[in-house]
């Protein structure tokens, strides 16, 4: 008897320890680590010279990501510091659910607010497929609508990443955007598309900069393009 009763006490004492801890082990959202990204970027277009520069702070907690962006207009070769103004704020949410250990999917919606008062509402849809052999592939389609609605875009972009090295890693973006709302968009005609390559170096751990080179259009009126040059740089915490 005492036997049985010792052997149930144990039961019962090793029964609350597991649940103990499988309480302790449970964390609610607010108890997950943050981390960070502060990302800065200049950019020069060679067809109309001009810079302008981004300013970005990304916050995640858990598979939510807070996205804060302020876009500057800057001046030209004379003096790239000249005449800069803000263009646009924007404010983003997204959410990353993990479908398995290669594929994630991330819808998100984004506000921007621009000087002209015309705010924008951009909500998207992202996926991203990790090869085993480290090959990245991405798909996003998005949406940009203006608050007085005079213009609304769908735009798809393709990307496909690489690392080179251990510390190197290259990234294309290939983009098509069509307006739907029958505005024009390059060439007099309501499409147009951009290409964008860019390289990182990621030797420096937190400390990431990068390089990009992309091909874009000069007006919505011709067919004229530009190149445009990026660099900048991220810091994660």
């Amino acid at each position: 008897m005492k036997i049985k009763l010792l052997a149930i006490l144990l039961g019962v004492a090793c029964s609350a320890q597991a649940v103990a801890e499988t309480k302790k082990e449970e964390k609610s959202f607010w108890d997950l680590p943050t981390h960070g990204k502060f990302e800065f970027r200049q950019e020069y277009r060679d067809g109309v010279d001009q810079y302008n520069n981004k300013f970005q702070v990304n916050l995640r907690q858990g598979s939510y990501i807070l996205e804060t962006v302020a876009y500057v207009n800057g001046g030209n070769d004379n003096d790239i510091w000249s005449d800069h103004k803000i263009g646009s704020y924007e404010l983003g949410l997204y959410h990353n659910y993990k479908v398995n250990p290669n594929l994630t999917i991330r819808p998100g919606f984004a506000y921007a607010i621009n000087t002209n008062e015309n705010n924008l509402y951009i909500p998207s849809l992202r996926f991203s497929y990790l090869t085993d052999n480290k090959v990245q592939l991405e798909g996003r389609y998005k949406q940009v609508i203006t608050s007085h609605n005079t213009h609304r875009n769908q735009a798809f972009d393709l990307y496909l990443g690489y690392g080179v090295s251990k510390n190197v890693h290259l990234l294309y973006q290939g983009n098509i955007t069509n307006s739907v709302s029958g505005n024009v968009l390059f060439d007099n005609k309501e499409t147009d598309y951009f290409h964008n390559l860019k390289a990182t170096y990621k030797g420096f751990s937190r400390f990431q900069p990068y390089a990009e080179i992309g091909d874009i259009k000069v007006s919505p009126k011709t067919d004229e393009r530009q190149l445009r040059w990026r660099l900048g740089f991220a810091y994660l915490f």
